[in-house]
């Protein structure tokens, strides 16, 4: 069994494919760290401190040039669902948002290796949950980040 293949990801536990694919992300932000007009942070996990620290509106903060935003990943099994429930920060993410600031969901649908980015502006209240076959499916975390046109 190859690392990352869909044989690899089906025998992981759901919380061990949450942190695998934040890893991947974390890789990427670490690789575009190195120039100068990019900087992020890693949020603290409110679960991994067990309730000692408070949930965060996402996953991770950025800023690249002169925009800013949250970055928030998922993990699903599904082809192109992602529940309501499944993105409990919604509402502050949205608030973020009205307030100005880029926030991103990132969805990593492991089994079919494709990754999916969409602005919270473009998700609704309201809905069991979200349909992304409309927005743009890449092979990578790098690829799906770079077509909302907020890095490098």
């Amino acid at each position: 069994m190859k690392k990352y293949d869909p044989t690899w990801w089906a025998s992981l536990p759901p919380e061990r494919v949450g942190k695998e694919t934040e890893n991947l992300v974390e890789a990427v932000f670490k690789e575009w760290h190195k120039e100068q007009h990019f900087a992020w942070h890693r949020l603290p996990d409110t679960k991994a401190s067990r309730g000692m620290v408070k949930a965060q509106p996402a996953d991770f903060l950025w800023r690249s040039d002169r925009v800013s935003g949250f970055l928030e990943v998922k993990a699903l099994k599904h082809p192109y669902r992602l529940p309501t429930a499944r993105l409990t920060q919604f509402p502050i993410l949205k608030k973020w948002t009205m307030a100005g600031s880029k926030d991103i969901v990132l969805v990593h649908h492991y089994m079919q290796g494709l990754w999916t980015a969409c602005f919270v502006q473009e998700l609704d209240f309201g809905v069991p949950s979200w349909d992304l076959r409309d927005f743009p499916s890449c092979q990578t975390a790098e690829r799906a980040l770079m077509g909302t046109g907020m890095f490098l």
